[in-house]
């Protein structure tokens, strides 16, 4: 042990105690020092029932806001804040951030706690009830929007349906979710992630697992492994959907009993008789007698555009 790591650990060891201690490698003590402390300013305690995690690895914080690439004129939107690990940081690349924080004792602490910076405004609200465009609106100066959050593990569908709702309002998100999740979202066919979630994403998105976090990285720690994960906004839709509700319905048909084959799970799909299900294959050119973890996305659309030509 070297002399910073010996100061720090014994600093680390009279604010926080023998047993915290133990839980927090050696290379998070310094983002663990400042974010415990401010916790114990605060006398604040993080509540479960809100997925609350903190960030205390400073070179996981740094990766998370390198991926974003923020340049001149762009701003963030940053979901769940918290103690501001990543928010300092944010406001030193950006013109703008505007950080959506649901936790009223956070929010306030996070005030105090960026308020020289001036380009921090923090927001208390329900990310999942927040308008991102009236957000937004009130800073004209900022060109370009990207989101980046930690999110928690129980609401994860949730947000990302609230941001494909928003996505014109930001070019870019980069988002912590749980491993899983995140190989979900970028699975393809023949694979056992790929699912309706990996369409769903992949319709609004361009997904790319950036790296897996460790559970030391957050205190306290999730029973899981992390992943940050990148979402390109597409801004043109690439794939010839004539019904976007028939669309997701027949994903949502197929994959609902995805160890059948597409022939037995369409028959959930309104309209859809055991007749014009032998139509499909036919006019789709799908082969029915494969499983939907085995169909591409281009081959749902086909089935799809086919449903919609026999049941109008």
């Amino acid at each position: 042990m070297n002399l910073w790591q010996a100061v720090t650990t014994e600093l680390v060891r009279s604010s926080l105690g023998e047993s915290l201690l133990t839980a927090i490698p050696a290379f998070c003590i310094c983002a663990a020092l400042s974010q415990w402390g401010i916790l114990r300013d605060s006398g604040i305690r993080l509540r479960k029932s809100l997925g609350q995690h903190i960030l205390i690895d400073d070179n996981i914080a740094e990766k998370i806001t390198n991926e974003l690439g923020l340049g001149n004129g762009q701003g963030v939107i940053e979901i769940g804040p918290g103690l501001g690990a990543l928010t300092g940081r944010l406001a030193a690349s950006a013109r703008q951030v505007v950080a959506v924080e649901i936790d009223r004792r956070l929010a306030s602490v996070l005030r105090s706690e960026t308020e020289a910076t001036g380009r921090v405004e923090v927001a208390e609200a329900n990310f999942l009830k927040v308008d991102l465009g009236g957000l937004i609106a009130p800073y004209e100066d900022v060109t370009d929007w990207k989101v980046v959050g930690n999110l928690p593990y129980y609401i994860t569908s949730a947000i990302l349906m609230h941001l494909v709702d928003a996505k014109h309002h930001f070019s870019t998100a980069v988002l912590t979710v749980q491993e899983e999740f995140a190989r979900r979202m970028v699975a393809g066919p023949g694979s056992k992630d790929y699912s309706s979630l990996s369409i769903y994403i992949q319709y609004h998105f361009r997904p790319e697992v950036l790296f897996t976090i460790k559970p030391t990285s957050f205190y306290p720690r999730p029973d899981v492994r992390s992943a940050a994960v990148r979402l390109e906004v597409l801004e043109r839709y690439t794939l010839d959907v004539r019904d976007e509700g028939l669309f997701f319905q027949t994903i949502r048909a197929a994959f609902g009993q995805r160890r059948k084959t597409l022939k037995s799970s369409l028959r959930k799909v309104p309209g859809l008789t055991p007749k014009l299900i032998g139509e499909l294959g036919r006019m789709s050119g799908v082969e029915l007698s494969n499983r939907p973890e085995d169909t591409s996305i281009q081959q749902f659309v086909d089935l799809s555009n086919a449903i919609k030509d026999v049941v109008g």
